[in-house]
């Protein structure tokens, strides 16, 4: 990522944070937590401090970890799990993946589970119903992905609500800035680490990596693939590659392999 454009991303967040703490949104060891994350995490270099083990070694134990509750939407993919492996050095955390036969086979639901209990973190699936959108995907009525995207979200954020969370957190990449944290009128504040960060793909995967996990995925899920079987619907899974190339959060060559992949 280009260095002005992460400084000025990182300044953002920042002032999103310190916003909540202005408005007495979030509490006194949430606040400073957060902001001991986000003036640590990088150097004045802004270039990735070895580990986050490292970083935070005897700094974040247990009498640190504040007693607020977080739920992270989980999908085993790269930013959501590098997301519960920030987001347990901070809150006592949750997993949660939504879980349709349509976008996760009982062999990739297997592997999330693996990946849950290598992160010793609790983990639950929750059901959702993407029939409807599944089936106005196949009569070309429309790109899945913003809708499936929202049923994802809603019904974690109701999972959250029904369970007295604090925080949802998210992997987004590209909801920087004062979108990265704020606070919902429903009690909750949202959270996308990544956003909040300033991380890039590759980032996370070397944090990652330090982690001893490796993710190796496709792109998209099959609800996905079933819509790209239409020439009409690719170009929209493109533009959403080239919004992340845009944006900085994936590199070029992985935009190209991603689309690559959508038309193979």
């Amino acid at each position: 990522m280009d260095l002005e454009l992460r400084i000025r991303a990182l300044e953002s967040s920042k002032d999103a944070l310190s916003l909540l703490d202005n408005r007495k949104l979030i509490s006194k060891i949430d606040f400073d937590n957060l902001n001991k994350l986000h003036t640590d995490f990088w150097t004045d270099s802004l270039k990735l401090i070895n580990t986050v083990s490292t970083t935070h070694k005897n700094k974040n134990n247990a009498s640190n970890i504040s007693n607020s509750k977080a739920l992270v939407a989980f999908s085993g993919g790269v930013d959501s799990t590098i997301s519960a492996v920030l987001a347990k050095k901070l809150f006592k955390t949750d997993l949660i993946t939504v879980y349709s036969p349509i976008i996760i086979n009982n062999e990739r639901k297997q592997e999330i589970s693996n990946l849950a209990e290598k992160l010793g973190l609790p983990h639950t699936f929750v059901d959702v119903d993407l029939s409807e959108i599944k089936e106005n995907t196949i009569k070309k009525k429309y790109h899945p992905c913003g809708k499936c995207h929202t049923a994802i979200e809603n019904t974690a954020l109701t999972y959250a609500l029904n369970n007295g969370y604090d925080y949802v957190i998210y992997g987004d990449m590209l909801s920087t800035g004062s979108l990265s944290i704020h606070y919902l009128k429903n009690g909750i504040i949202r959270l996308n680490m990544p956003s909040f960060l300033a991380l890039e793909k590759n980032d996370s995967r070397k944090l990652l990596k330090h982690e001893k996990i490796n993710i190796v995925q496709s792109y998209g899920c099959n609800l996905l693939k079933i819509a790209n079987k239409n020439k009409n619907m690719q170009k929209f899974t493109i533009q959403r590659i080239l919004r992340e190339v845009r944006a900085q959060v994936i590199t070029k060559e992985e935009g190209l392999k991603n689309i690559k992949d959508i038309l193979s």
